[in-house]
């Protein structure tokens, strides 16, 4: 009968590396992700001005930390209303202009000729006994008689 074999276990210890200090991993990874190590930088820079500017402004008004906060907040809610105003008054009208198109898209009005222009053409028509014919764009017309277009 066969004998299992022993087994040895040897518990190896880890390897510690040094430490390689905080100035050495961060030009690692600012080496490793340029864009963003760029972007968080601006970003730090941005938060120190801003926090900067605030705090400015703060001393500079004479008022109190909570009168100030308050002006502060109301001004940006009033700001923001007055920016959604005119977002939705814009597109308002958008929508309205959009419908009008779409409307004269429909009755097969041509918004480049007046309605005097339209039924002076319409008279000479009669008086010739001229009829139109399709299509009257001159490209579409090219492209009909080669076969590109068809109907």
């Amino acid at each position: 009968m066969a004998t299992p074999k022993k087994t040895t276990t040897r518990t190896r210890t880890p390897r510690r590396k040094a430490d390689p200090g905080i100035v050495a991993s961060t030009e690692r990874t600012i080496k490793r992700n340029p864009y963003a190590s760029a972007a968080v930088a601006t970003g730090v820079v941005s938060a120190i001005a801003a926090a900067a500017a605030g705090f400015f402004a703060f001393k500079k008004s004479g008022k109190s930390f909570t009168d100030f906060s308050n002006d502060v907040a109301t001004s940006v809610k009033d700001k923001a209303a007055e920016a959604s105003d005119r977002v939705k008054d814009g597109l308002a009208d958008a929508q309205t202009m959009a419908k009008d198109k779409v409307a004269k898209l429909r009755d097969g009005l041509d918004s480049g000729k007046s309605q005097s222009d339209i039924a002076e053409e319409a008279l000479s028509q009669k008086k010739t006994g001229a009829t139109t014919t399709f299509p009257i764009d001159p490209v579409l017309e090219s492209q009909t008689k080669v076969g590109s277009v068809s109907y």
